[in-house]
């Protein structure tokens, strides 16, 4: 697989000014796409008694400058176990114990890898 630049052309010089920018947003784009996957994958897996945990598993955003871009797929907190009366405090040992988390990761990185590079030459050779 290549990327081929005529690098006497104005537009491909552009391109190439844009690309930096354009990548942090193209692998954005596919980050929240894989992101939302495994939220699924996650909450499908996820052991329910009362659905709370389930429910807690979230896409959070965040960052500072460059890394305003950050995606995190998390649970515990937010969502009150009906049980307990408490917020769901215990995601963190799920997690270690159980690796719901972990594995709906594992299922989505490779494809997150693919999607960005895939994305990044159709990109480049628009």
């Amino acid at each position: 697989m290549s990327i081929r630049f005529d690098l006497t052309d104005a537009v491909a010089k552009k391109k190439l000014a844009n690309l930096p920018k354009n990548m942090l947003d193209w692998s954005e784009e596919v980050l929240l796409k894989q992101a939302e996957l495994m939220k699924g994958i996650w909450q499908v897996s996820a052991a329910v008694d009362t659905g709370a945990y389930r429910d807690s598993i979230r896409i959070e955003r965040g960052g500072i400058g460059q890394n305003w871009r950050q995606v995190r797929v998390r649970a515990g907190g937010y969502v009150i176990n009906p049980k307990t009366g408490r917020l769901v405090d215990y995601a963190g040992h799920l997690e270690r114990r159980y690796h719901f988390g972990e594995a709906a990761f594992q299922q989505v990185r490779y494809q997150i890898v693919e999607m960005i590079k895939t994305q990044v030459v159709e990109k480049a050779n628009e």
